[in-house]
């Protein structure tokens, strides 16, 4: 298994949690911890906060970030921000949403485990975002982790805390 370090993304959490917010890692980092995949090249952070008190939070935290909103037309996400994680990027999606044909479907930040110390988000709404994005095989592979036997033992079962 492979993904960026840690220790950036963790301050993010941490400075997000201490203003009252609560994130949720998804992407790839979230395929990693179910061990859907073996790597993650970046974290994609979610959060459903005012965007105001998240730039807040990254500039008291002293993140150097930038605004990354626009640019895909499949993306209503009210915020983007890709924080430099230090030879790597955190995406933190604020307010995540996608556009389908015909409506904007929000994404909720909704967290359902940990790993690792980070909280991880909901495997549900990750596998809709998949669909979404026009990625299958992620999103097949989130829809069989869920539709397995729901007593097996599971990586985020085993992290809820």
């Amino acid at each position: 298994m492979r993904t960026p370090p840690v220790d950036v993304v963790m301050r993010v959490v941490r400075s997000l949690r201490a203003r009252g917010m609560e994130p949720a890692l998804g992407g790839s980092g979230l395929l990693v911890a179910l061990g859907l995949t073996e790597i993650a090249h970046d974290w994609d952070l979610t959060v459903d906060s005012p965007e105001a008190a998240v730039r807040e939070a990254l500039d008291d935290g002293g993140f150097r970030f930038s605004d990354g909103t626009g640019g895909d037309p499949l993306y209503a996400t009210r915020r983007r921000f890709i924080i430099d994680g230090g030879g790597h990027s955190i995406d933190l999606l604020v307010g995540f949403a996608l556009r389908s044909a015909d409506e904007v479907v929000p994404l909720p930040s909704q967290v359902t485990g940990s790993w690792r110390g980070l909280p991880l988000a909901d495997p549900v709404v990750w596998e809709r975002a998949y669909v979404l994005l026009g990625r299958p095989k992620k999103a097949a592979a989130l829809r069989q982790w869920l539709n397995e036997d729901p007593q097996a033992e599971r990586p985020q079962r085993k992290f809820l805390g």
